[in-house]
C-alpha cells in the first residue's frame, strides 16, 4: 500500500486537500470517504479504514471537508449540503484523473452526507457507513445549550476534540431544512451499515431507522466493541474489512487481474516500494518484499520464506497424501534456514499412528515430490 496526497477543487471552487491510498496492485475499483463532523482525512476512522481497503484491491480517496484540516475555507461558511456537493465534486474530480468511484464510504455526519448524495452520483454501485445518523442535525445535539447564542449573534463558538469551531446560522438552518427520508427513500444503491453496538454519540437506533427507511439490498452489521470515532486499537480494520467482503459482490473491476495458471509464476513491482513485489500464481496474488534488515518495510513475504512456505507446504501435502486409511489429524513441518543453502526440516505427525504408520508418513514427507523439483531445479532465462 502506499499513499498519494493530491488537491481538487471543492464544489464553490475551493481547493480541498486529499490522500488516495493505493493497493501494490492496479487497483480494482476506486472509492470515496467522507470524513465525521469537524474531523479530517488523517483521524482513525477516516485512514485506517482507507488503508485497509487496500487489502481488497480498492484505492480510496479521503479527503477533508472545506475549512477543516488542509483543506481551504472556514468552517463557518460550510453547511450540510456544501458537504454533499462537495462528495459529488470529488467523483467528479476522481472520474477524471483516475476512474469514476464505485464505492461510497462516509463515517457520522460523513456517512449521514454519503447517504444523501449517493443517489446523485451515477458511478457509485455500493454504499458503506460506520457509526452515521439517521438526521444529520443529530451531530449539533451536543451544542443544544448554545443554540440560542446563533440567534443573537448570527454565530456560537464550540469545542470539540480540543479544537475551537464556529457554527453559523446558515449550517443550522441548512440542518433545519434538511429532510433524511427525502434522499433515504430515493437512494436506490446497496447499503451496508456498521455501528456500534456501544456508540454513545450516535446510538445504534439511528442504523436501525436508516435501515427500516431505506430500500433492499442493505445490510446492518454491529461493530462490537468499538467507539463512535474508531480510537480502539483494531476497531477501523475491522469494518473496513466487512465493508470490503461486502462491496466485492457489488463493484465491476476497472483492472481485471492478468489470468495466471499453476505452472506459471508472474510479478511486478508494486508501485510506491523499494524492493514490494507482487507475484500472481494460480489467479491468486500474493504480496513480497524484503525484510528490514535487508532494506525493504517487511510488508510482505520474503524470496527466502517463500521458498521454505513452498518446502513446508509441499511435505505436509505429501504426508496428507500418503496418509490414506490412518488416524492422521495433522501434520506440522518447520522448515528453519541454518545458513547459505542448508535447511532443516522437522516434522511432526499427530494422531492414533502405529510405528509402522509414521515411518510411512515420514518417508513421504521426506521425498516429497517438491524437495526433488528444487534441488534439480534447471532454471532458462529467456530475455
Amino acid at each position: 500500500m502506499h499513499s498519494v496526497n493530491v488537491t481538487f477543487p471543492s464544489s464553490t471552487g475551493l481547493n480541498i486537500a486529499g490522500t488516495i491510498d493505493f493497493p501494490d496492485s492496479p487497483p480494482k475499483a476506486y472509492a470515496l470517504f467522507a470524513h465525521c463532523f469537524a474531523g479530517h482525512r488523517h483521524t482513525p476512522g477516516a485512514a485506517r479504514v482507507s488503508k485497509q481497503l487496500t487489502d481488497f484491491g480498492i484505492a480510496c480517496l479521503r479527503f477533508d471537508f472545506p475549512g477543516l484540516g488542509q483543506s481551504e475555507g472556514e468552517f463557518a461558511d460550510t453547511s450540510f449540503s456544501e458537504n454533499v456537493a462537495d462528495i459529488r465534486a470529488a467523483a467528479t474530480w476522481l472520474s477524471t484523473e483516475y476512474n469514476a468511484p464505485q464505492l461510497l464510504v462516509g463515517h457520522s455526519l460523513g456517512g449521514a452526507a454519503a447517504l444523501a448524495a449517493a443517489g446523485t452520483i451515477d458511478s457509485i454501485k455500493a454504499v458503506a457507513t460506520i457509526g452515521a445518523p439517521f438526521d444529520p442535525a443529530h451531530s449539533v445535539l451536543h451544542y443544544a445549550d448554545k443554540i440560542s447564542d446563533v440567534d443573537k449573534h448570527g454565530s456560537v463558538e464550540v469545542v470539540l476534540g480540543g479544537r475551537r469551531l464556529t457554527i453559523s446560522r446558515h449550517f443550522l438552518e441548512d440542518l433545519a431544512e434538511t429532510n433524511p427520508e427525502v434522499y433515504l427513500r430515493g437512494m436506490r444503491k446497496p447499503l451496508l451499515l456498521v455501528h456500534s453496538p456501544i456508540d454513545q454519540t450516535v446510538g445504534i437506533d439511528n442504523a436501525q431507522t436508516i435501515f427500516r427507511v431505506t430500500r433492499y439490498p442493505k445490510s446492518l452489521v454491529a461493530l462490537d466493541k468499538a467507539d463512535h470515532l474508531l480510537t480502539r486499537q483494531g476497531a477501523a480494520q475491522r469494518a473496513a474489512d466487512f465493508i470490503g467482503a461486502w462491496a466485492e459482490q457489488y463493484i465491476v473491476p476497472d483492472q481485471v487481474p492478468q489470468d495466471v495458471g499453476p505452472d506459471a509464476a508472474v510479478s511486478h513491482l508494486a508501485t510506491g516500494t523499494r524492493y514490494g513485489v507482487v507475484v500472481r500464481n494460480n489467479n491468486l496474488s500474493i504480496s513480497t518484499d524484503r525484510a528490514k534488515a535487508d532494506g525493504g518495510r517487511g510488508r510482505g513475504h520474503t524470496a527466502e520464506g517463500l521458498l521454505m512456505s513452498a518446502l513446508a507446504s509441499g511435505t505436509a501435502q505429501a504426508v496428507k497424501a500418503a496418509a490414506k486409511g490412518m488416524s492422521l489429524d495433522d501434520v506440522n513441518v518447520t522448515v528453519t534456514h541454518i545458513h547459505e543453502a542448508t535447511f532443516e526440516r522437522r516434522i511432526e505427525l499427530e494422531g492414533s499412528l502405529n510405528a509402522g504408520e509414521k515411518s510411512t508418513l515420514l518417508a513421504a514427507g521426506k521425498n516429497a515430490e517438491i524437495v526433488s523439483l528444487i534441488s534439480s531445479a534447471h532454471i532458462v532465462d529467456v530475455f
